[in-house]
């Protein structure tokens, strides 16, 4: 009994759903998705539901070489082009013989592409031919955007609306560009209705502007702000990237409009590694190159590797002190530096100009012993009252050692600021060494010169090699 009732309910529901079927009515124009029943010798038989059935011409399914490229059971999307005696279906209205202008006008009612060929070029737009029938596309309506090179249109086969058909199939007026908006528009909602803040996308540059680049990422357009294109510093797009590019894209956020269209922010440096988790080339201590980005009151930013940037204190440009970076350096301009810090924490690296310079004229053997009577190459790097402070770069970067004034020649205890301006070289010697003070002369050096001389004269006069002081050589010699 109850096996009976479940066989009434079924066989009403299916009545139920036969009777909606055979309601269902198709007019030109429509897309309907069927299923290939039959492959006769001229036309394709297409079930599409409620025991209706199209035909299709059977050349619409064979490629440029004559293969068939459908199957029975195949499930297939088409266009309807008329209901006259049967509905006649298409992919693509292919205007054939006496019927040509008779379907252009159908297509050209409701809507339906037809397909046709680039068969020249002319003032103004393109010839196309539509099997026997000659149709006109202007220039603006063959593609999405500005056609540079018209040439490559030629001989290609497109699909097209009829936009406008005269008497006799004259003044035939076609686009295909309404087609490919259509299309990048119904690619545009697909995109949309899936694309969500760090997706990953494949994305081809469309437009370089000086604040960044746009991206079409499926049929809409995403933006890349010139600070999310790499992690060096750029002043305008186009030195990394071309039109046309493909690039890699992460969505950063999504943002409504008035308009209804989101603006999309995208960036392409997110996906490059930092190169601070990848680490560095140099160390503390190296003398690198780099390139001038930026000048700011306190200093100078050094692009030292691309996506890193160093500071130069505006203490550590030069030894002689000046108001503003801008008088030692320019912005482009490149420099050696020696690395003083690496702050990885914070990401900061601490520069310095003047280091580099001095690292530069350090021997390979910088580690030099330190003793009494050497003489070494040093660079003034403060003035004090009672002396100088010398940098003594062939015993170390860090090592510095005191001018006394009183050591200092004769002639030269004056203003110190102005005969001894910082970053000065000058050769001195070790005097004394007392633990990690060093003290330096350039008076002993005079006057140990002054008495090999006066020695040398005397030995050449035949009067002695040796003498003691040179105080005492002067008396000998005016006795």
């Amino acid at each position: 009994m109850v096996d009976e009732e479940k066989e009434e309910q079924n066989f009403a529901q299916l009545f139920e759903e036969s009777t909606k079927r055979k309601e269902r009515r198709f007019f030109p124009g429509d897309v309907v998705e069927g299923r290939v029943i039959q492959i006769g010798k001229e036309n394709v038989f297409i079930d599409l539901g409620g025991k209706s059935e199209g035909t299709v011409d059977l050349q619409e399914f064979r490629d440029e070489e004559g293969n068939l490229n459908v199957r029975e059971g195949d499930s297939v999307e088409l266009k309807v082009v008329s209901v006259r005696k049967g509905i006649h279906l298409s992919k693509s209205i292919k205007p054939r013989g006496a019927e040509a202008l008779e379907m252009l006008r159908l297509a050209h009612q409701n809507r339906i592409p037809v397909e046709g060929r680039v068969a020249a070029l002319n003032k103004g737009g393109f010839e196309i031919d539509l099997a026997g029938l000659r149709g006109f596309c202007p220039l603006s309506q063959i593609d999405l955007g500005y056609c540079e090179k018209l040439e490559e249109h030629l001989n290609a086969r497109y699909t097209f609306r009829v936009t406008e058909i005269g008497e006799k199939g004259k003044n035939i007026i076609l686009s295909r560009r309404v087609l490919l908006e259509e299309e990048q528009e119904k690619r545009a909602q697909a995109t949309l209705a899936k694309i969500q803040p760090d997706m990953i996308l494949d994305g081809k540059i469309t437009r370089l502007m000086d604040f960044g680049a746009f991206v079409d990422i499926g049929g809409v357009e995403g933006m890349v702000h010139v600070s999310e294109i790499s992690h060096g510093r750029i002043k305008h797009p186009s030195e990394i990237l071309a039109a046309g590019q493909a690039v890699k894209v992460k969505v950063l956020r999504i943002e409504a409009e008035k308009g209804g269209r989101p603006r999309i922010a995208l960036s392409i440096k997110a996906l490059e590694p930092e190169i601070w988790d990848q680490g560095f080339a140099f160390r503390e201590g190296d003398v690198i190159s780099g390139r001038v980005t930026r000048l700011v009151d306190f200093g100078a930013f050094i692009e030292i590797a691309r996506g890193v940037e160093g500071l130069v204190h505006i203490s550590e440009i030069s030894y002689e002190k000046i108001p503003h970076p801008s008088r030692a350096l320019k912005e482009g301009q490149a420099v050696e530096v020696l690395v003083q810090k690496i702050d990885p924490e914070n990401r900061r690296i601490s520069l310095s100009i003047k280091d580099a310079a001095i690292k530069q004229k350090m021997p390979r053997d910088a580690a030099a012993v330190r003793e009494v009577g050497q003489i070494l190459q040093g660079i003034v790097e403060d003035q004090k009252p009672y002396g100088l402070f010398v940098r003594l770069p062939q015993l170390g970067m860090n090592v510095r050692g005191l001018l006394p004034l009183e050591e200092l020649l004769e002639g030269d205890k004056g203003d110190l600021k102005k005969k001894y301006p910082r970053g000065k070289e000058l050769t001195v010697e070790i005097i004394a060494l007392e633990e990690d003070k060093i003290r330096l002369s350039q008076r002993s050096m005079k006057e140990k010169k002054d008495r090999e001389e006066f020695e040398n004269y005397l030995q050449k006069e035949g009067r002695g090699p040796k003498l003691g002081t040179l105080g005492e050589a002067l008396k000998r010699a005016l006795k």
